[in-house]
């Protein structure tokens, strides 16, 4: 009797690694960074954006005397026309549009190129040229245009804006709800415009590799696409695409029920 009993114990646990094999090949195929080892070390990229042809930039310049840096502010300007004109103030945004020389029509200071800069550069620059005009002056630069768009299997696909430099390809993943299951997480597509040409980035969500993608961190108007890991995958349910598995699994759960019946009816 013992033995029946330790017999029908092993075997039971036979089916259920079978059941823990078949459930963890399916959390492999949806799992990040799989090849990242714990408390591995990487060296973080200082990366940030540039400023691009097309880009909008916000501006904003103050100073301790505030009555000089109005010139300066497109805001302020629109502020003086309508309280001239007697007509109900609006806060509404203006920017500069960075011209296909990478050059924007700065008040009083005229053409400045600034394609190739960071928004920080461009600030300290702008800070040297108008020391001349006000003490103090501070330069407050932010990217009007940068969004972004995840499209395809995740879970809110759309454009979505981006406050900062930079963000990475995790975070837009983030932000759209995660890929769904049926996301193909081999081959992330990223597709980027600049001056005109259209480039295409593959990442493979998987590896750890993406760190070092010149692709990893987005840029402006960036479009993320992810596509379904086969033509059918949106209409294929979770039952039908493990369906291979769970037929051999209950073929040796058939098996293995005729060999305890067996056993049982010789040790009795």
């Amino acid at each position: 009797m013992k033995f029946k009993n330790n017999l029908l114990i092993y075997l039971a646990g036979v089916v259920a690694a079978a059941f823990v094999a078949v459930s963890c090949g399916s959390s492999k195929n949806i799992a990040y960074l799989q090849d990242a080892e714990a408390g591995e070390l990487t060296q973080i990229d200082q990366y940030t954006n540039v400023i691009k042809s097309g880009d909008l930039l916000s501006i904003t310049v103050s100073s301790s005397k505030p009555e000089l840096a109005v010139p300066f502010n497109l805001y302020s300007v629109k502020s003086q026309m309508s309280v001239v004109n007697d007509i109900t103030a609006t806060q509404s945004l203006e920017g500069y549009t960075v011209n296909m020389d990478g050059n924007i029509d700065f008040p009083t200071l005229g053409a400045i190129h600034v394609a190739g800069l960071t928004r920080s550069e461009l600030s300290e620059m702008l800070k040297e040229m108008l020391a001349s005009y006000m003490p103090d002056p501070i330069v407050t630069i932010n990217f009007l245009n940068f969004n972004i768009t995840v499209i395809g299997e995740v879970a809110r696909p759309g454009t979505f804006k981006v406050v900062g430099d930079r963000i990475s390809i995790l975070e837009a993943l983030g932000m759209a709800g995660d890929m769904t299951e049926y996301g193909d997480r081999e081959n992330v597509i990223v597709i980027r415009e600049i001056d005109g040409v259209r480039e295409i980035g593959r990442l493979n969500i998987k590896s750890k590799n993406i760190f070092n993608s010149p692709f990893y961190y987005l840029q402006q108007n960036d479009v993320v696409c992810v596509d379904p890991i086969d033509a059918r995958a949106r209409s294929t349910s979770v039952f039908q695409m493990n369906l291979p598995a769970i037929a051999s699994l209950g073929t040796f759960a058939s098996s293995v029920a005729m060999l305890i019946f067996y056993i049982t009816s010789v040790l009795k």
